[in-house]
């Protein structure tokens, strides 16, 4: 049986594009995605220059094609996708686990192929045939404008000479009759809008907790939870979570920063304390 494979730029705003199946697509600023019916696997790359919130937009695409394959035509290809292969370009060379999927990838794309119709390949030379063909565009009808014939010009009329008409006083109720009564405007006072101290303290505490973790981290996903809490994250894991007292006071547990290095805890700690002091 034929298999065939198919790369995607993810666009912004979550959506996909099939692509020229090429290297040269791969870009910095770019989330490429490569689906690969031999593997039964996605390849997700992410550019260097790529952010949290378009390396996860990404990602939604990426298990969509997963679930439920890409429709084109008649044909759905990768109908029996088994895993997603995600890469972020910047930890190849550093982490192990991307610089292997990494170079699964660049083999991947090194191997000799049959282009077939609508950016669709496969790896098997001169043996494939496409059941699915080119998607046509409907011409649009062309539109037959029929020739009008010319207007019939109308026979002038000259206008009867008016009689003169004597000017009379019209008695009624638009008669001048004096000036009419002044109202004045009223003024209705704007409620006064109370605003709680202790609320604008605790607004100002949990951005002082963001300001101090954007210090060293500056690609954060922030949430609040249904229980009131706060979690930080980045693309590798969680950085900070915390919830908070009565009143306007931070609280933050021995398991709030259990994944960073301590030494960066201690830093965003420290500064928290310094912007506190300013309230």
């Amino acid at each position: 049986m034929t298999s065939f494979a198919l790369m995607f730029k993810v666009l912004e705003g979550g959506l996909i594009d099939p692509i020229k199946w090429s290297k040269d697509s791969f870009l910095p600023d770019t989330s490429i995605i490569v689906l690969d019916e031999d593997s039964e696997s996605v390849y997700l790359w992410h550019g260097v220059q790529q952010g949290l919130v378009a390396r996860r937009t990404a990602l939604r695409q990426a298990d969509s094609i997963k679930g439920h394959g890409y429709t084109l035509g008649k044909s759905i290809i990768g109908r029996d996708i088994k895993s997603i292969k995600e890469i972020d370009a910047r930890k190849v060379g550093k982490v192990p686990v991307d610089t292997e999927l990494n170079q699964s990838l660049q083999d991947l794309l090194d191997k000799k192929y049959t282009e077939l119709d609508n950016n669709v390949i496969t790896f098997q030379v001169g043996t494939a045939t496409s059941n699915f063909g080119k998607i046509k565009v409907k011409p649009k009808p062309k539109v037959e404008v029929k020739s009008q014939p010319a207007p019939i010009p109308k026979p002038t009329v000259s206008p009867k000479a008016s009689s003169s008409v004597k000017s009379t006083n019209v008695a009624s109720e638009y008669e001048d009759t004096g000036p009419l009564p002044s109202i004045k405007p009223t003024t209705i006072p704007s409620p006064a809008i109370e605003i709680s101290k202790s609320g604008l303290q605790t607004n100002a505490k949990v951005s002082f907790v963001f300001s101090a973790i954007l210090e060293h981290f500056s690609d954060i996903w922030i949430s609040k939870k249904q229980d009131g809490s706060y979690s930080v994250e980045e693309m590798d894991g969680p950085i900070c979570t915390f919830h908070l007292k009565e009143g306007s006071k931070i609280n933050f547990t021995a398991n709030s920063f259990s994944r960073i290095n301590p030494k960066i805890k201690t830093a965003i700690q420290k500064k928290f304390i310094e912007l506190s002091k300013l309230i």
